[in-house]
């Protein structure tokens, strides 16, 4: 059954107050980029639990649309996004718990352990939406057994698995690493009723997709300075998304937008897994960005979408920005048959069957996140002109935008006082 819940339009008195919860679940989502997986195990690679995180988020959406189009399941996909930000956000308070621990934890003290998690998140999610602080308590603290977190769980262990396939061909001498491979391998198989799980686990060339959206994980963010904490392509997608989707839910979007809105913040830097991240001074100073666009569209026909299902491929390009006008950040309609640019996502465009997409405000979230990854470097004392300038520069530039009610001048003012720097 679909979960229905009444979302609070964007009037401007409405979100007055809200910049500051906002920038409270942002920070600690950014928390998931200090935190390292695999603590006990050689690893070969930086993992980070913001990088989990997202590509758990990616592996998600395929499983879902998988459920969809070849079973006809209904998935009620606000709340499966809004369960994958939980998730996110409870990861960030408990941090990398062995699975073994955290499973028994939340079996013989989830009471304890939901008081602790409200009492570290819950001040930011009230003060931003009391109904998503009323959404998050009942997620936490309910074992319900639904499609949607069945789907949330089963990414979540094939975003583990990928990660563990690698430490395995570096960890193969180790005691117990035998163990660990057949209690991952036996917990996925409990979700191969999700027909994309099956796929995904036999390295199909669905799981060819995943491996590529993975392979963001390796992409360092601004390459020229050295910053705390590491940020990758693949954990800034998902720091957008989360944000995206926030957004959306205070502007009164309906549920098509908000999805739309979720995934085009997830997979708007995708294109870059066939370019690398080209860092936007050199875009622009370099003149080439028009050139490195028209090379990925080249290499999302070529690369990307072979590994798609066909049921898939519209939609993704679309997300994309790469199905008629416009690109990624556009405010952009489609009907099913034409893709169109539009000035606003008004009232009378916000409706399921436009499929509507607030191109700009994910690009607004995309350099929300930028400046946040330099301001969160320099509050540790990493200090390079790359990132100073970054911040006076976005920083100024944003605090003349806004979307409809929405200010990010409110925002980036919260940031600097709770990052020391008024």
């Amino acid at each position: 059954m679909e979960r229905r819940w009444k979302v609070v339009t964007g009037t401007s008195d409405r979100i007055i107050g809200m910049h500051s919860g906002l920038v409270g679940i942002l920070l600690k989502l950014y928390d998931l980029a200090y935190i390292e997986r695999w603590n006990d195990h050689p690893k070969p690679f930086h993992i980070t639990e913001l990088d989990k995180q997202a590509h758990k988020a990616a592996i998600a959406y395929v499983v879902g649309r998988y459920e969809e189009n070849l079973r006809g399941v209904k998935i009620d996909w606000n709340y499966l996004i809004e369960g994958l930000v939980f998730e996110a956000l409870q990861r960030a308070v408990l941090t990398d718990i062995k699975p073994q621990v955290f499973h028994r934890l939340l079996r013989e003290r989830r009471k304890d352990i939901n008081t602790f998690l409200i009492k570290k998140v819950g001040d930011s999610l009230k003060e931003f939406d009391p109904q998503i602080f009323e959404r998050f308590s009942s997620y936490i603290s309910t074992d319900e057994e639904n499609i949607e977190k069945r789907i949330v769980k089963a990414s979540h262990f094939l975003a583990t698995y990928w990660e563990f396939q690698m430490i395995y061909s570096v960890g193969i001498r180790f005691y117990g690493i035998e163990k660990v491979k057949e209690e991952i391998e036996d917990t996925i198989e409990d979700f191969f009723d999700l027909s994309a799980v099956h796929r995904i686990y036999l390295k199909k060339k669905t799981f060819n997709f995943i491996d590529l959206v993975g392979q963001l994980r390796f992409q360092k963010r601004w390459i020229l300075s050295p910053r705390i904490p590491l940020t990758t392509v693949l954990g800034h997608m998902f720091i957008v998304a989360s944000l995206s989707y926030l957004l959306s839910l205070k502007m009164g979007a309906c549920s098509r937008r908000r999805f739309l809105n979720f995934f085009t913040g997830l997979f708007h830097d995708l294109p870059e897994v066939t370019t690398r991240d080209v860092i936007a001074p050199v875009k622009r100073e370099a003149g080439i960005a028009d050139i490195l666009k028209k090379y990925e569209r080249e290499q999302v026909e070529l690369v990307i979408l072979p590994l798609l299902p066909d049921f898939l491929k519209s939609e993704f390009c679309y997300i994309l920005g790469f199905l008629g006008e416009g690109d990624e950040f556009s405010n952009r309609i489609w009907d099913g048959k034409r893709v169109r640019k539009v000035e606003f996502i008004d009232e009378k465009l916000n409706t399921d069957e436009l499929n509507p997409v607030d191109g700009e405000l994910v690009k607004l979230c995309d350099v929300l996140g930028a400046y946040v990854e330099a301001k969160l470097s320099l509050h540790h004392g990493i200090r390079s002109h790359h990132l100073e300038g970054a911040v006076e520069g976005i920083g100024r530039d944003l605090e003349k935008r806004h979307y409809g009610s929405i200010s990010f001048k409110d925002m980036v003012c919260e940031i600097n006082r709770r990052l020391g720097e008024e």
